[in-house]
């Protein structure tokens, strides 16, 4: 008997738990219409809720899309010729595109050289000192292998830095021509 009340009241939690109350009901249906916005779904939902928490809301909302879609239809849709009658439209084509450089490549490979160095002679004396018992040597190539770390880092982080290509163009500002007796003098002027 007590296995039959333990189980009818495990049924009853479940049943508690997984049935939504009529509230939550018309909160999910009030949002998916907020969402649709749709005539048909706005209808019902106050068909199910007459009374619910945005029955206002769909009214006006009916009432809004009926006029939107009554303007829609007034309007008059131009035809295929009178859209090619409009002015062209203009697509540049001759875009120059953006050249980048590493301005810190050297200094970048650099680091990562001699952080590469750092790593090996630390490895290198770490182990010396473990095959002959040093704990100087041991410590001396862990700091130096720690010390090469960083300059990975650093050096990975210059070579990844990239800035576009100054502009090179040059412009004429002004040129000028002075006549005198004995020839002429020019000026020439340029930006770049």
């Amino acid at each position: 008997m007590k296995r039959f009340f333990v189980f009818i009241s495990l049924l009853s939690t479940v049943f508690s738990l997984l049935a939504e109350d009529e509230n939550s009901q018309d909160n999910n249906a009030c949002d998916y219409a907020r969402k649709a916005q749709n005539i048909e779904i706005w209808q019902k939902y106050l068909e199910k809720f007459p009374e619910g928490k945005c029955a206002f809301e769909a009214e006006s909302e009916i009432e809004r899309l009926r006029n939107d879609n009554l303007a829609s239809e007034q309007l008059v849709t131009p035809t295929e010729e009178e859209k090619y009658e409009k002015e062209p439209a203009y697509i540049v084509l001759t875009q120059e595109p953006v050249v980048y450089y590493r301005p810190y490549k050297a200094a970048g490979i650099s680091l990562l050289v001699i952080g590469l160095a750092a790593d090996v002679a630390g490895g290198i004396t770490y182990y010396t000192g473990w095959f002959k018992n040093d704990s100087k040597t041991m410590l001396g190539g862990l700091i130096t292998s720690i010390v090469g770390v960083p300059m990975w880092i650093t050096g990975a982080i210059l070579i990844g830095i990239r800035k576009p290509m100054p502009n090179k163009n040059v412009e004429l500002s002004n040129l000028s021509v002075s006549p005198t007796k004995g020839g002429a003098y020019a000026s020439l002027g340029l930006n770049f």
